[in-house]
C-alpha cells in the first residue's frame, strides 16, 4: 500500500489510542466516558481501513486496492472478518485492528522483526501475506479465550481480560497444547507482530509478556512436505515425447499442420493413434462440438453460424433435441464414438497441450493462468512471443523475455493451436482454463494454482500411472532450467526441443534485446529461477555428470572399462577411510569444478595406446563395439537413443532411399551399445 498524507493521519489516530485505552478496554461495560474519549472514539471508528471498508466494520476488504493479484489471491484472501472470533473481546479486537492497520501503513517498521526475515532493502509485504499473519493470530487467541472461560468462568474473563498484555505467558503456552490449527510460519509472524517494540510502545502502551512460542509442546506443527524440485530425467523425456504425441495426433486428426516436425522420430505405429482408438475423427470432432455447445445453452443460430452443426443430428421434427442427439451418436457408423470417450480424449489434449506450454516457457502458475488465446501469440523481429502477465518482481536482465513474454517454439505453437481447437468447444479464451463448456452468460475466471496441478496431475497420471512425481506447478519451471544447466555441463539432449528453445532466445536477444550478454543455457536457467535455487540446480546438474562418470559402482563398458573402474575404487577406497561417504564425495568434486566435463557418445582411453595410427576422431566409432579404447557408460545412453530413434524414424523415408543400408548399419551399431547398457529398445 502506497503511503499517502491521509495514511499518517491514520497512524496518527492509531498513536492516541493508548491515552484512551482503559475507556475501550471496557467499551463493553457501559463505562462513563469522557467526551474527549467519545470524540476520539469516533474518530477512530471513523477511520478508513481500506477503500471499501472504515474501521468500525466487522470486515475489511482490500481487493479495491489491489486489482491486479492473481486469482489465487483475490477474493477471500483479502478480506478479514473479525466477527468470525466469537471468544475474544471487543477491546481487543480493537487493539488487533490497530495492529493491523500499522502494519499495513508503516511495514518497514515490522518487517525487520519478523522471525523470517527477508532480504535486506525489503520495506514491503503483500496485503494478502499480512492478512494471512492476522488471521491466524485470531484464530490462536479466539482458542486461548475459550480455553480461559473455560477455567475460570465467562464472566470472570469478560470482567477482566481487556486487553493483550494483561495475557500471561503461561496462557500462551496452555493453549499451545490444544489449539487446533498447526503452529506455521503464519503464527509465528503474528507474534513477531505482537512482540514488536512499536507495538508495545504505540498500541498497547506497555510491554505485553515475554514468550518463546518456538519452544511450546503445540498440538500441531507444520511439518513442510517434502516436494521434489525437478522431475527424474525420465519423467521429463516421458512426459514431453507423450504430451508431444497426443498434441500431434490430435492436431493431424481434425486436419491441422504442426509446426514441430521432429515429433514425428518419436512416432511408433502402434503407440500414436489416440484419437482413433477413441473414435475421434475430424468428422466425430464436429459432431461432438455441435453436442456440446448446444447442451451449455449455446443458440442454434450461434452454433450453427460460427461453426456448423451437421445435418444427421436434427431429429425427425428437425430439431435438435439433446436425448435425440446422444441416441444418434451412440448407433449406427458413429458407435465407436461415445460422448464419454471422446470427452476424456479431448481433456487428455487439453492438458498435454498445457503441459508443454508451462515446461517450455517455465511461467509461475499466476502467469500460465492468464495467457488469453484472443491475444497471446504476437511477433517481434520475425520472432513468435507468447504474451503473459507477470504478478512478481520483473527480471531486468532479458529486458522483456521471461517478463511479459516468452519465446515461442515450434511445439508450443503446436499446443496453442490444440487449444485454439478445443476452445471452440470450451468457448473458453484462457488457455489455462476449466475443461468443460461456458455457459452461454458465464463469465471466465482465471484458475486457481491447485486447478492447474490437478490438470499436469491428470497427464502424469496417464503417461506413468504408478508415479505421481510429488509434482507441484514450480516443478516444471525448476526442471526446465535444471535441463538447461545439464545441457550447460555437457550430459546429452534429452529433448531436442530445447535446442529450438535456446537457438530461439538467443536469437531473440542479438536483435537488441539485451546489450552483448550471451545467455546460453546457464544464463537462460538464471533468468528462470532464483540466485539460491539457481546455484542448487547447477550443483545438482555437475553432481549428476560426476555419477555418470566417475562412480566407482557405475557400469562401463569397454576394453579399459576395468582399468577405468579400478582407478576410481582406489580414489574412493581413501577418501571413504577417512569417513567420507560416497555423496559427500560426489559433492566435493562438484564444489572443485570436476562436474563441468563434456560427455558425448563416449570416452576415449587411448592415451596409452600404441596404436601409431592417426587418434580418433570420436562419432560412432566412439563406442566398445568399435573401439577397445572407448568406455561408455550410463551418462552416454539418451544420446545412443537419440541416434537410434531419430534412424529408425528415416529408415523408411523415400527421401533416404539411397542410404538404407548406411541408416541400418547405424541402427544397429546404436541398438547393440544400448543393449550392452542394459536399454531395452524395440525392434525395427
Amino acid at each position: 500500500m502506497e503511503r499517502l498524507p491521509k495514511h499518517y493521519s491514520v497512524l496518527s489516530t492509531i498513536a492516541e489510542f493508548k491515552k484512551y485505552k482503559l475507556y475501550f478496554s471496557n467499551i463493553d461495560k457501559k463505562i462513563v466516558a469522557t467526551n474527549e474519549s467519545k470524540i476520539y472514539l469516533t474518530k477512530l471508528l471513523s477511520l478508513p481501513a481500506s477503500m471499501a471498508s472504515q474501521f468500525s466494520d466487522a470486515e475489511w476488504d482490500f481487493n479495491s486496492e489491489n486489482p491486479n493479484v492473481s486469482a489465487s489471491i483475490s477474493g477471500a484472501k483479502l478480506k478479514i472478518n473479525f466477527s468470525k472470533y466469537k471468544n475474544i473481546s471487543t477491546g481487543i479486537i480493537i487493539e488487533i485492528k490497530c495492529l493491523l492497520l500499522s502494519i499495513l501503513l508503516s511495514p518497514e517498521v515490522f518487517i525487520n522483526n519478523r522471525r523470517k526475515a527477508k532480504k535486506k532493502g525489503t520495506t514491503r509485504l503483500a496485503t494478502s501475506t499480512i492478512l494471512a499473519h492476522i488471521k491466524s493470530g485470531l484464530r490462536f487467541l479466539d482458542t486461548l479465550f475459550k480455553v480461559l472461560k473455560v477455567k475460570l468462568g465467562k464472566e470472570h474473563i469478560e470482567k477482566i481480560y481487556s486487553s493483550l498484555t494483561q495475557i500471561q505467558a503461561i496462557d500462551y503456552k496452555e493453549t499451545a497444547k490444544v489449539h487446533s490449527n498447526s503452529y506455521n510460519d503464519d503464527l509465528k509472524q503474528f507474534f513477531s507482530y505482537m512482540q514488536n517494540p512499536h507495538t508495545s510502545e504505540h498500541i498497547f502502551g506497555e510491554n505485553i509478556s515475554a514468550f518463546d512460542s518456538d519452544q511450546f509442546s503445540w498440538k500441531k506443527r507444520y511439518k513442510k512436505k517434502a516436494s521434489n524440485v525437478v522431475m527424474p530425467n525420465w519423467a521429463f523425456d516421458k512426459l514431453i515425447r507423450t504430451a508431444s504425441l497426443l498434441v500431434h495426433d490430435f492436431l493431424k486428426t481434425i486436419g491441422e499442420e504442426v509446426s514441430d516436425s521432429f515429433v514425428s522420430r518419436y512416432k511408433l505405429q502402434n503407440e500414436t493413434l489416440y484419437c482413433s482408438n477413441a473414435g475421434v475423427t475430424k468428422e466425430t470432432f464436429q459432431l461432438y462440438r455441435a453436442f456440446r455447445l448446444i447442451n451449455a445453452g449455446y443458440p442454434e443460430t450461434f452454433v450453427k453460424s460460427k461453426y456448423g452443426i451437421p445435418d444427421e443430428l436434427r431429429n425427425s421434427k428437425n430439431k435438435y433435441n439433446l436425448k435425440d442427439m446422444t441416441a444418434f451418436i451412440n448407433k449406427g457408423k458413429y458407435k465407436k464414438f461415445t460422448l464419454t470417450s471422446i470427452y476424456e480424449q479431448l481433456a487428455l489434449v487439453s492438458f498435454a497441450a498445457k503441459y508443454l506450454i508451462g515446461q517450455y516457457t517455465g511461467m509461475r502458475p499466476s502467469e500460465l493462468a492468464v495467457i488469453d488465446l484472443n491475444n497471446c501469440l504476437v511477433e517481434e523481429g520475425g520472432i513468435k512471443l507468447l504474451r503473459s502477465h507477470v504478478f512478481k518482481g520483473k527480471n531486468t536482465f532479458s529486458k522483456g523475455l521471461f517478463d511479459d513474454k516468452w519465446v515461442v517454439i515450434p511445439i508450443v505453437e503446436d499446443a496453442l493451436k490444440a487449444m485454439q481447437a478445443l476452445s471452440s468447444i470450451t468457448q473458453r479464451s484462457l488457455v489455462f482454463s476449466a475443461i468443460h463448456t461456458k455457459k452461454y452468460d458465464e463469465t471466465e475466471k482465471p484458475q486457481i494454482p491447485h486447478s492447474i496441478s490437478y490438470q499436469i496431475k491428470r497427464l502424469i497420471s496417464f503417461v506413468s500411472p504408478d508415479d505421481d512425481l510429488g509434482f507441484n506447478n514450480y516443478m516444471m519451471r525448476h526442471t526446465l532450467a535444471y535441463q538447461l544447466y545439464r545441457l550447460e555441463a555437457g550430459l546429452p539432449l534429452i529433448s531436442f526441443q530445447l535446442k529450438h528453445l535456446v537457438n530461439t532466445v538467443d536469437k531473440f536477444l542479438s536483435r537488441g534485446s539485451t546489450s552483448d550478454v550471451t545467455m546460453g543455457y546457464g544464463g537462460i536457467a538464471d533468468s528462470l529461477v532464483e540466485s539460491q535455487t539457481a546455484q542448487k540446480l547447477r550443483k545438482q546438474s555437475e553432481i549428476e555428470v560426476i555419477k555418470a562418470t566417475a562412480d566407482p559402482d557405475g557400469n562401463y563398458l569397454g576394453g579399459k572399462a576395468d582399468e577405468h573402474k579400478e582407478r576410481l575404487k582406489t580414489a574412493f577406497k581413501g577418501y571413504m577411510a577417512s569417513g567420507y561417504s560416497k555423496e559427500e564425495i560426489f559433492e566435493a568434486m562438484a564444489e572443485q569444478g570436476l562436474g563441468v566435463i563434456n560427455v558425448g557418445l563416449g570416452y576415449c582411453y587411448g592415451s596409452d595406446s600404441k596404436n601409431e595410427n592417426l587418434p580418433c576422431i570420436g562419432s560412432l566409432r566412439c563406442n566398445p563395439i568399435r573401439c577397445s579404447n572407448a568406455i561408455v557408460s550410463e551418462a552416454n545412453a539418451p544420446y545412443w537413443r537419440e541416434v537410434y530413434s531419430t534412424n529408425l524414424a528415416n529408415l523408411n523415408n523415400p527421401s533416404f532411399a539411397d542410404n538404407k543400408e548406411q541408416i541400418k548399419e547405424v541402427i544397429n551399431e546404436a541398438k547393440g551399445v544400448l543393449t550392452l547398457l542394459g536399454h531395452g529398445v524395440p525392434n525395427e
